[in-house]
């Protein structure tokens, strides 16, 4: 087994805060969502290939098999994502019955359809808003990850075929040009083939075939860490430049993005489609900068942030996903009963420690279940 690398849990929580700021719908945390994605999911490939390559514990890649394997990898989480879609079916419920809606056969059946899609995991297959963004909205993201898992022992097959780093090199380069190909490609069909102004966003954001290439991108600079050398050429003083660089140039990028993407794109939101680099393409190289640069953790940067505080969220960060939108969800709804307003930035902090407390109290929950088990 190797060794836990603990920056690593600092870049988790960093990426949880910006996706968990971003659906505070305040303004200017509005980019903090793409950016936390795409440092997710290249982190996860990233941790996948140092779990794993080297060891004998995947020995096939079949389809039975990786089918098994996504599974597995997921049921850790699955629990909590069946308890939060009845927390967002009750919602739901809620909400119709606040509007005086009648609950009628084709409502029934559209929320059947939507229920069972999120229970399978297989909404973010389905290029409709109405559904990937259905019921636990962030649920998505599992979705995608089953799929991804499910890939990673083919990818890991064809790794132990390389013969050095400069195979995984060329791979990263090629995933990338795919992934810029594929985003100017998806807004090419939404501008003259399709009705849907969502399609870019979908296709680019959503959909698992495009998240692979970040995902790919990742499990090969895992590769590329595992083997280089990595005692050699990179000094302390060097890698404090390079993570404070690498950090400067995402607080630039998360800046430009918000105040000439996001906030632009709420007024008039048919121009997402222009920015069809912004939900993957401008996050990736930054995203892997600072997973490869963290995982060293030859900087002061990197150590410095190596806190407690920040491990504890980094540690709670996947139940705290899954849970977090919810509350956001209930407070404002509580919010505009109660007061006929909805207060932003007090919701900000209530459902930070209520997200916290919630993601504490189900891993200890699920620990003393699985003692007794």
């Amino acid at each position: 087994m190797k060794n836990k690398i603990d920056s690593l849990q600092i870049i988790r929580a960093l990426a949880f805060l910006g996706i968990f700021a971003s659906h505070s719908d305040i303004t200017v945390f509005s980019s903090g969502g793409a950016w936390g994605v795409s440092v997710f999911i290249v982190l996860s490939g990233f941790l996948m290939v140092y779990s794993y390559y080297g060891t004998a514990r995947i020995k096939e890649h079949g389809f039975a098999y990786s089918i098994r394997f996504g599974v597995n990898k997921i049921s850790k989480l699955y629990p909590l994502h069946i308890v939060t879609l009845l927390l967002a079916l009750l919602y739901q419920f809620i909400g119709f019955s606040g509007m005086n809606t009648a609950i009628n056969p084709v409502v029934i059946r559209a929320t059947t359809v939507i229920t069972a899609a999120n229970a399978l995991l297989a909404q973010s297959w389905f290029s409709s808003k109405a559904i990937y963004f259905s019921l636990n909205a962030v649920s998505w993201y599992l979705s995608v990850s089953l799929f991804l898992y499910m890939m990673f022992p083919f990818i890991l097959f064809q790794m132990r075929r390389y013969k050095g780093i400069s195979a995984a090199v060329i791979v990263i380069a090629a995933a990338y040009v795919i992934q810029i190909i594929l985003a100017y490609s998806a807004y090419l069909i939404q501008i003259h083939l399709v009705q849907n102004n969502d399609f870019v966003h979908w296709f680019t954001y959503i959909f698992p075939l495009s998240r692979l290439e970040d995902f790919v991108i990742g499990c090969n600079l895992g590769y590329i860490f595992i083997t280089a050398k990595r005692d050699k050429g990179i000094s302390e003083k060097l890698s404090t430049w390079l993570e404070f660089g690498t950090l400067l140039l995402i607080a630039i990028q998360l800046a430009a993005h918000a105040f000439l993407i996001s906030i632009p794109a709420k007024a008039a939101p048919s121009v997402s489609a222009e920015n069809w680099w912004g939900f993957t393409v401008m996050w990736t190289l930054t995203s892997c900068a600072l997973v490869y640069l963290f995982a060293l953790n030859k900087g002061k940067v990197s150590k410095l942030l190596t806190c407690k505080a920040l491990l504890f969220i980094g540690r709670l960060s996947a139940d705290a996903f899954l849970i977090h939108q919810l509350v956001y969800r209930y407070l404002n709804m509580f919010e505009q009963m109660l007061f006929g307003n909805v207060y932003q930035w007090i919701n900000l902090f209530a459902c930070f420690i209520l997200t916290t407390a919630s993601a504490l109290t189900w891993e200890l929950l699920m620990s003393r279940v699985k003692k007794e088990s």
